[in-house]
């Protein structure tokens, strides 16, 4: 089971600072890429190696990235209210392993560029770890 290795890591960090932290990161993260999307989509896509589409085709990651950055920002929930948190990282790797689904299929099916996999297994990794940690109840007992 995943969430079991999750275990030997309370004895390395205190849970609610980890919590705290993963929220942050994680957070930034999307919201920093959400916002590049926005305002530099072919940036992102050359860090990926993939192809710029036409100017037409562009919009449309400029509209991924404001979904990007509302994840991203959705852990900000976790930081201010953390009774919340439970909440949030639960749609959040749903969010996360619907993306990773997506992605995958299309490299397999449809021929998507193979450097999609890199947000499909970092979006995967990110919703197994929040995953194994809420089925280890880290949430619980958070101050409410």
């Amino acid at each position: 089971r995943f969430y079991n290795l999750v275990d030997p890591m309370e004895q390395v960090m205190n849970r609610h600072l980890f919590l705290k932290l993963w929220s942050l990161s994680v957070g930034a993260m999307d919201a920093l890429t959400g916002i590049l999307l926005m305002c530099y989509p072919k940036l992102v896509l050359g860090l990926l190696f993939i192809k710029i589409p036409s100017g037409e085709a562009l919009i449309f990651l400029n509209w991924i990235g404001v979904f990007v950055m509302s994840v991203g920002l959705s852990y900000a929930l976790a930081l201010i209210r953390p009774s919340q948190g439970e909440s949030v990282w639960t749609i959040t790797a749903l969010v996360r392993i619907s993306v990773a689904i997506f992605l995958t299929y299309q490299i397999l099916v449809n021929g998507f560029n193979p450097m999609w996999g890199v947000v499909a297994m970092s979006d995967g990794f990110v919703a197994l770890v929040q995953i194994s940690i809420l089925r280890a109840g880290w949430w619980k007992g958070v101050e409410k």
